[in-house]
């Protein structure tokens, strides 16, 4: 195995970043943040009706552009010379919502491109160049959420080009994944989870020839190829696997392979979902189709959660102010003669209260400051983040006890970080 350079054994999860160029400050909520108030303009800001100047958790609107250079800029300027890489799990481009302003493919490029340039530009070290791994979410094509086009695969691989490995231009061209070697024996694939996403209907499912089927071939040829190598793999995407956004055909061949390869697999990390938490995915998940709450469904997944078989998928919180922005700073053990390298250990996860920086005198003046919301072996009292730990945490989040009670408190208010939602 080739010598490894000194690793850091940190790396940057952000994702769901969604800038609008047509945020307004103080526009109303209902406009999507566009357009001003005609009337009652005091009366609507005194009563939270307006946008804020660094965005407006809770309520529907996306990221003013001033926030996202900010956040990435205050990121790199505490963590560029400490971590080994970045993922960054796709959606940059505002949502589709507002029929007055249509999105179109040359502006959702555009806002990709001024993303990457953004954190290029913040992480740019003369000493080294820091990896920075993207996916593509379902609001970075057009349409959203359908991708059939080529022509939206050459330009994004134009783009990344620079970010991007040469030997994997070809094969990210074709079909929108790639692998990234970190060293040697730590290993990401960015894989298109579009070919799962059953918001997707340019394709049909897993179970006959096409872009799904031919992902998960290339998928388990990875898999093979690390495990041969003995390196750890991180498996990245935008929309995570789970029974609301797979289809049957694609969860299942997911949660097998994962289940085959569970020896090389330190962790699977996504976005889309904009809240914080994981699942617990087992071959039974495929035939859940109940009609819970998204909360009551996830409290049902710890309490029966098996351990033997269970597939962990994580979703990180956005930097888009769903609720509170946040982005989560992973560790992992980096010593080559570990029998543990590579292997996922902790995550510590930051969040900035807008609300606060927001209605401070002049609050271009005031940008907000991130603060750690929680570690998990200190919030959560966990040794490592390998599959049994979380397990052994949803079991202890649901039982029937006083402590379990305030643990599951805790998660829900991490998990709509901290806005109380």
């Amino acid at each position: 195995m080739p010598v490894t350079p000194d690793l850091h054994g940190k790396f940057l999860h952000i994702t769901d970043i969604h800038i609008d160029p047509h945020y307004q400050d103080e526009a109303t909520i209902k406009s999507g943040c566009h357009r001003q108030a005609k009337k009652h303009h005091k009366k609507k800001k005194r009563k939270g009706k307006l946008a804020g100047y660094w965005g407006s958790p809770t309520s529907g609107c996306d990221a003013p552009p001033r926030l996202a250079d900010h956040a990435i800029d205050w990121i790199a300027d505490g963590w560029k010379d400490k971590i080994d890489f970045i993922i960054w799990t796709g959606d940059n481009a505002r949502h589709d919502l507002d029929s007055k302003i249509p999105r179109t493919k040359k502006e959702i490029l555009a806002l990709n491109e001024a993303i990457k340039n953004k954190i290029q530009e913040a992480f740019y070290s003369e000493n080294r160049t820091i990896p920075i791994i993207p996916c593509i979410g379902n609001n970075d094509v057009h349409p959203h959420n359908r991708l059939q086009s080529i022509n939206m695969l050459e330009a994004l691989s134009d783009m990344w080009s620079d970010l991007i490995p040469a030997d994997q231009l070809a094969t990210f061209r074709r079909g929108g994944y790639y692998a990234v070697d970190i060293g040697a024996g730590v290993r990401v694939l960015a894989l298109n989870t579009l070919y799962f996403f059953d918001s997707n209907d340019a394709v049909k499912g897993c179970r006959q020839p096409g872009p799904g089927s031919e992902h998960f071939a290339w998928i388990r040829n990875q898999l093979e190829s690390a495990r041969r190598d003995r390196a750890r793999v991180y498996m990245i995407g935008h929309v995570p696997p789970s029974p609301r956004t797979f289809y049957d055909s694609c969860l299942e061949t997911y949660i097998t392979i994962s289940n085959e390869y569970r020896d090389v697999i330190a962790g699977h990390m996504y976005g889309h979902v904009n809240m914080d938490h994981f699942m617990v995915l087992e071959p039974s998940s495929v035939q859940d189709s109940a009609a819970d709450s998204y909360v009551s469904k996830l409290r049902k997944q710890y309490r029966n959660a098996r351990g033997n078989d269970s597939v962990i998928v994580h979703v990180a919180p956005p930097l888009l102010p769903v609720y509170n922005p946040a982005f989560r700073i992973n560790e992992y053990d980096p010593n080559p003669q570990s029998p543990q390298f590579g292997t996922w250990t902790k995550y510590t996860q930051y969040y900035a209260d807008l609300n606060y920086f927001n209605q401070l005198y002049q609050p271009e003046q005031h940008p907000p400051q991130f603060i750690v919301e929680y570690a998990t072996d200190t919030e959560y009292g966990m040794k490592d983040l390998s599959p049994e730990s979380w397990v052994d945490l949803a079991r202890r989040m649901t039982e029937k006890s006083k402590g379990s009670k305030k643990l599951w408190r805790t998660f829900v208010d991490n998990l709509f970080v901290q806005t109380g939602h």
